[in-house]
């Protein structure tokens, strides 16, 4: 792979900062390219628009209850945790992996947390092991996926298997409800009506968009993500950064079993598939705005909003709780069939403008 003054952080720049630039198409002095910029543009806004026209029509259809704030504040402090674990999946994604064991690794974490203090731990400490086994799991699935070679989707959903299976045994098939009062004070303390979880997923995703946005780390779990080969050719640590990546997921999964713990004083050992399919589609949903083709954090979070309130609005219609799952599931086949469309269309946009430029 050729490189900027023999530089290979260099190249991985330009490469990627000419994909964001050809994507504007050429420029002529009168501004022409301006309504194709637009025109390229509306793809990106889709489903933040869906987000608005989800407020729209269910604000119209039950105007007293869900257009109102309770029901706003409810909605997104009942998303704090799912948040954190949408993160950590889509940290993963972004290196080209899967990682379907995080809704694993934070019941785990959660119930870890209450066994080992009614064994006599202290608080703290409980979690900060909990915290640490769970961060053991990514660093497992690291092994097995980058030293090993194995595919990470097999290896991450037989670690969510197994993580259930160990979760079930330490609790007795049991609620765990031995959770630390500290705990349970700090999680559910309210800045602003809202969950300090919720505001601990916010900044975690804004810290998370400045690295992807404006640090050379971002640029390298990308370009790793897109093209694995040319990244090693390049002289990147691939394999490190794709440990780093399922490590990181894997610790803000704990994070959010601590939290998730605290915040509900108990724990169900067979609550985990529950959390399985949301973090995923709202990642995928992600990749459909704002940045087409590419696993992003403020993607994430309006396409985990456009799944929490669009479920909210159908429940408040009087559908029954299945419709959950009916509607996680529908968006994430969406999602992967639109995230294709847009990317072919987009690539066929380019090829066009290059060859233009050619000629």
């Amino acid at each position: 792979m050729t490189t900027v003054d023999g530089n290979p952080k260099e190249a991985i720049r330009t490469v990627v900062d000419a994909e964001a630039s050809n994507a504007e198409g050429p420029r002529s002095r009168d501004g022409a390219a301006l309504p194709s910029r637009i025109k390229d543009m509306l793809p990106e806004m889709a489903v933040p628009a869906l987000l608005v026209l989800t407020f729209v029509i269910f604000g119209i259809l039950k105007p007293d209850l869900f257009l109102t704030w309770t029901n706003v504040k409810l909605t997104i402090g009942a998303q704090a945790t799912t948040l954190l674990l949408a993160i950590a999946a889509t940290i993963t994604l972004r290196a080209g992996d899967f990682d379907l064991s995080v809704a694993g690794v934070m019941i785990f974490s959660a119930a870890l947390v209450g066994v080992l203090y009614k064994g006599g731990m202290p608080p703290l400490l409980a979690c900060l092991i909990a915290l640490a086994c769970g961060t053991a799991v990514g660093l497992v699935n690291s092994v097995f996926v980058v030293l090993v070679g194995l595919d990470s989707l097999i290896v991450s959903l037989g670690m969510f298997t197994l993580l259930g299976g160990i979760t079930t045994y330490l609790s007795n098939s049991n609620l765990v409800t031995t959770i630390p009062l500290g705990l349970q004070t700090f999680a559910n303390h309210r800045f602003l009506q809202l969950p300090l979880t919720v505001w601990i997923g916010w900044a975690l995703a804004a810290v998370l968009w400045v690295v992807f946005e404006y640090t050379p780390l971002g640029r390298y779990l990308l370009f790793i993500g897109g093209n694995r080969a040319a990244g090693t050719l390049a002289g990147l640590r691939v394999n490190r950064l794709r440990l780093l990546s399922f490590v990181s997921g894997s610790f803000i999964a704990a994070v959010a079993g601590v939290l998730l713990a605290g915040s509900l004083g108990s724990v169900d050992p067979s609550s985990s598939s529950s959390y399985l399919l949301a973090p995923v589609t709202a990642a995928f949903l992600g990749t459909t705005c704002i940045q087409l083709g590419r696993f992003n954090i403020v993607g994430t979070l309006v396409g985990l909003y456009l799944l929490a309130f669009g479920i909210t609005g159908l429940q408040l219609l009087g559908l029954q709780g299945w419709v959950t799952n009916v509607f996680n599931g529908v968006a994430l086949i969406l999602a992967l069939a639109f995230s294709r469309y847009f990317e072919a269309i987009r690539s066929g946009q380019l090829t066009l403008r290059r060859r233009a430029r050619a000629v």
